[in-house]
């Protein structure tokens, strides 16, 4: 897996307000790539690039808008960007630790990933892609040495800040999703059509279509995802839900994950770290571990109740303190009777408070049904969850909320309309300090 080497003497010691304190091997990467810790000891991973890309004002500022577009792609297997900056006349990037063993490590010391690993890794892949693009950027240098097998399932590093530009397209990021998902099943490069022998439907045939010379032909990364899901429109959506299946990869890497000596390589939030950030904020302090079982390892790790408002469970593993409600919340509708209404149906962002923290807050609720989703997003954190309706009075609508990714904690949301148009947000876990702010429509 990558290594972690000790600084060299002419490397940085800062980058911003981060410390390094090593130098990340193992990554393909133009630039180096550092270990470093934030004020509060969490690790991050930081790319310093060269002066050349930031060489005047204006480029600075593009740099700027494209870091920004980049911290929007959604928590969902891909190690997300967090942050960014100069440091003198270098600018840098700042994207989660994940712990893990690269793909191309995992296939030359396990051998071929198996079916159903196979099946679970492509899905990962797929949408750790998908997350990406949907933000309007690419990956451009996408393959096995581009996919850590966390503990948590396949997570998509080391993608491009920039939009699509000459040969770097989503296109050419599928023919290369298609190529890696080869390299998994058969432990080589890809060098014939008779390598698609080796994978099994529906997945032969998507690859088939992924490597279609006329890149116009090929599927975009979400109908990957879609048609390996077997559905277009799963309640907890196709991100989340291709996040949940993910985790079938993780089961077989972990033992990989275990045996590698070295520190681990690129997201998660160092325990104790984590522990300090729960006691003092709303609690929701993930770094976006965004597949299902991501979810079971994070959760179990939570010990302070009193840290955020609510307790996470997933959807895109389990752990007994995210299957139980916490005091005070409304037991599950028994039968699925009740449905949103229709006027509230759409997507609806804000931001939230809960004592002296600020979040963005987007939430999508599906008319005439009971169900709906919600994000959390902080300046290094991401969340995203289910929300089922519990209860609705007038006015005043009461959901229950299941984290499916990040750290976050499950709760009751209050949402009531006003006569704005807006909706007044207040939700409540198990912290003693509510969480509340107002949303307005997209």
């Amino acid at each position: 897996m990558p290594q972690v080497a000790p600084l060299r003497p002419d490397d940085p010691k800062r980058a911003g307000r981060y410390r390094l304190t090593g130098r990340i091997t193992g990554i393909p990467s133009g630039s180096p790539v550092y270990l470093g810790r934030t004020t509060d000891g969490d690790r991050v991973a930081i790319t310093l690039l060269g002066s050349e890309r930031t060489p005047d004002a204006a480029a600075r500022d593009r740099f700027t808008a494209e870091a920004r577009a980049a911290r929007q792609v959604a928590p969902f297997c891909v190690a997300r960007i967090l942050d960014a900056g100069m440091e003198g006349d270098r600018a840098y990037l700042v994207s989660e630790y994940v712990p893990g063993p690269l793909l191309s490590e995992v296939v030359a010391s396990d051998g071929p990933r198996g079916r159903a690993a196979l099946e679970a890794l492509a899905i990962g892949m797929a949408t750790g892609l998908a997350a990406v693009h949907q933000a309007g950027l690419v990956h451009g240098e996408f393959g096995p040495d581009h996919v850590v097998l966390a503990v948590e399932g396949p997570r998509v590093i080391g993608f491009a800040i920039t939009p699509p530009y000459g040969a770097a397209t989503p296109a050419a990021d599928m023919h290369a999703w298609a190529r890696t998902v080869l390299f998994a099943a058969t432990g080589r490069t890809p060098s014939s059509a008779r390598d698609l022998d080796a994978l099994a439907e529906p997945l032969r045939a998507v690859v088939a279509s992924c490597v279609a010379p006329d890149s116009p032909a090929r599927p975009a990364a979400r109908q990957v995802v879609m048609r390996l899901l077997g559905r277009d429109n799963p309640p907890a959506g196709v991100l989340a839900e291709g996040s949940r299946r993910a985790a079938g990869a993780a089961l077989r890497a972990a033992g990989a994950a275990q045996r590698a000596s070295a520190e681990p390589t690129i997201s998660a939030r160092h325990p104790s770290a984590a522990r300090r950030r729960q006691s003092r904020s709303i609690g929701w302090v993930a770094a976006a571990i965004v597949c299902v079982l991501a979810i079971v390892a994070a959760v179990r790790v939570l010990q302070d109740a009193d840290s955020a408002p609510g307790k996470g469970g997933q959807s895109d593993g389990s752990a007994a303190s995210s299957t139980s409600s916490p005091a005070g919340s409304p037991s599950p509708s028994p039968a699925r009777t009740l449905t949103l209404p229709a006027s509230v149906a759409g997507t609806w962002s804000g931001s939230v408070r809960q004592g002296s923290d600020s979040i963005a807050a987007n939430v999508r609720l599906s008319g005439n049904s009971p169900d709906g989703t919600i994000i959390y997003s902080g300046t290094s954190f991401v969340c995203a969850g289910d929300l089922t309706l519990g209860a609705s009075t007038g006015s005043v609508l009461k959901l229950n909320q299941q984290i499916v990714a990040g750290n976050c904690l499950n709760g009751v949301l209050t949402l009531t309309q006003e006569a704005d148009g807006s909706l007044k947000f207040h939700f409540k876990g198990p912290s003693k300090v509510a969480a509340t702010g107002t949303l307005t429509r997209k």
